[in-house]
């Protein structure tokens, strides 16, 4: 067959009834469907339409397996990096991290060859959260256990001597490995949003619309979360008319961000002043561009260790969850813990309002119909729902884009998949949410200087947060609140309200998302 667009619709329908026949998971087959897609594009770029290739399935002892050889040159396409191409090299390791397949690369006897291989689907009992729920019920029996049948003085012995140290030292490994991911991971935007800007002009408008977009939520969560949780502490009619010791507050704030030397930040663990390095650090090497190239390979590739690392980090996030629970149902009384229900209530406000408000608009302003919209995108959400990742359901989401709410297809390529890192709404919620409920959980109330920091790092830790579910948000969590001295204790209490809407989250960001796109593509008329 040929590189032909036609050939290469016909070759990834072929794949993924080849892997239907074979039972292999759903969220398995999109991603291999996806990455085989991707990169025949880029063989079609690299060596043009006339090129052949070869198509191989096979089944080795039950387990599906396929196999793309093109003749010609060395030409790696999972790992090409140039600016041309739509997905970042972000979004391809996404994709091509997963745990039950695997895509391969390798030139042999002059053939450019990728390979795909993946398991059976085990129809195991899906437990909602993962090993994060394990953690979380073993703590809890555990607890009940231990309150039952040993005295107080040994449950405070067990709590401040062995739990608490043990803790410490856990929060203190995942605060060391996302300080650098921080850093690393806003200079590594800066660049790649230079790349960016060279794909389309209208890069710019994008951004500045996330940016708008990312504010106004923050707000909205703001406002919503204080009706639950009654936090703040500060009046704004106050503090204009004689009241100035918040403004100080927040004017030494902003004068506090600009660091006395390039080490003290990562020593103190200062993330603003860190924050203010990177974006410092990546504006100079795209002024500078190619003449600090290697500088540029250098923290990119750094990236990818810290990335790694924080990974391998990530491992005890089970053990961490099951501690602070476990800490928690000592400690507390069961009414404490069950003011969990407040953080999943607070969510599902802010996510209802969302959406409502986003249908609304576009039925208003462009007389289309709230329940012909949700039907449009109704395969997008159930992907979505039920693969728990964004990313699953992101070509689906740009076929009934371009095909169906007729959006331009060069929009819909550039604006979804830049969507996906850079405007991150309903982690930016959770942050805010959270914050909220571990002050009304540790008996503290937020001034006017916090807020200022738990807006700017819940919208930034959303951008820089790691894809590792969860885990990269507790981590991140627990940065957040120790830049603003609250205790992490309710760390576990949090998790365990992640595991109610952590699934229909991703959802209510695909319909605030496609509004958003809807709109956007009105305003620049692009239809």
């Amino acid at each position: 067959m040929q590189l032909t667009n036609k050939s290469i619709a016909k070759t990834v329908e072929k794949i993924e009834k080849f892997f239907e026949s074979a039972n292999v998971s759903k969220k398995d087959k999109i991603k291999i469907c996806l990455m085989i897609e991707e990169s025949l594009l880029r063989y079609q770029e690299k060596f043009g339409e006339d090129k052949n290739f070869e198509l191989v399935t096979r089944k080795w002892f039950g387990t599906p397996k396929i196999l793309i050889k093109i003749k010609g040159t060395p030409y790696n396409p999972i790992e090409d990096n140039s600016e041309e191409n739509i997905f970042s090299e972000q979004i391809i390791k996404n994709l091509s991290n997963y745990e039950q397949a695997g895509l391969i690369y390798r030139y042999e006897n002059g053939c450019n060859e990728i390979t795909a291989a993946t398991n059976k689907e085990i129809k195991n009992l899906k437990i909602p959260g993962g090993s994060n729920t394990i953690s979380i019920l073993l703590a809890i029996f555990l607890a009940i256990f231990i309150k039952e049948f040993f005295s107080p003085t040994a449950q405070i012995f067990i709590t401040d001597k062995i739990v608490t140290p043990i803790l410490n030292k856990l929060f203190g490994v995942i605060i060391a490995v996302n300080i650098p991911l921080i850093f690393t991971s806003i200079v590594a935007s800066i660049c790649s949003m230079e790349n960016v800007s060279m794909l389309h002009d209208l890069s710019l408008k994008i951004f500045k619309r996330f940016l708008s977009i990312l504010f106004f939520v923050s707000v909205t969560a703001t406002a919503i979360s204080e009706i639950f949780f009654q936090v703040i502490k500060f009046d704004f009619g106050e503090i204009l008319q004689q009241n100035h010791d918040e403004m100080q507050k927040v004017f030494d704030l902003i004068l506090s961000i600009i660091p006395k030397n390039i080490i003290e930040p990562f020593i103190s663990e200062n993330v603003l002043q860190i924050v203010v390095l990177a974006l410092i650090t990546g504006v100079c090497i795209t002024i500078l561009g190619e003449r600090v190239q290697d500088i540029k390979n250098l923290i990119l590739n750094l990236q990818k260790i810290i990335i790694k690392m924080v990974d391998i980090v990530f491992k005890i996030i089970p053990l961490i969850i099951f501690l602070c629970v476990f800490k928690i149902i000592l400690l507390n009384s069961i009414e404490e813990i069950l003011s969990v229900w407040k953080i999943v209530a607070t969510q599902y406000s802010i996510y209802i309002f969302l959406s409502l408000l986003m249908l609304f608009k576009n039925y208003f302003l462009y007389k289309i119909k709230i329940l012909d919209f949700l039907k449009t995108i109704y395969p997008v959400c159930v992907i979505t729902f039920t693969t728990a990742s964004g990313s699953a359901s992101m070509p689906k989401n740009i076929e009934i884009c371009r095909e169906k709410l007729k959006i331009s297809k060069t929009l819909c390529d550039f604006y979804i998949p830049l969507s996906h890192p850079m405007c991150p709404i309903m982690k930016t919620v959770a942050f805010i949410v959270w914050t909220f409920f571990a002050a009304q959980f540790s008996g503290e109330q937020i001034t006017l200087s916090q807020l200022f920091i738990i807006i700017f790092f819940s919208i930034q830790f959303a951008i820089s947060s790691s894809n590792s579910g969860g885990g990269g948000m507790m981590a991140m969590m627990t940065l957040l609140l120790t830049q603003i001295n609250f205790s992490v204790d309710s760390i576990g209490v949090i998790m365990i309200a992640d595991i109610f809407v952590a699934q229909i989250s991703g959802v209510v960001e695909i319909i605030v998302r496609d509004c958003n796109l809807i709109d956007f593509s009105r305003k620049i008329n692009w239809k």
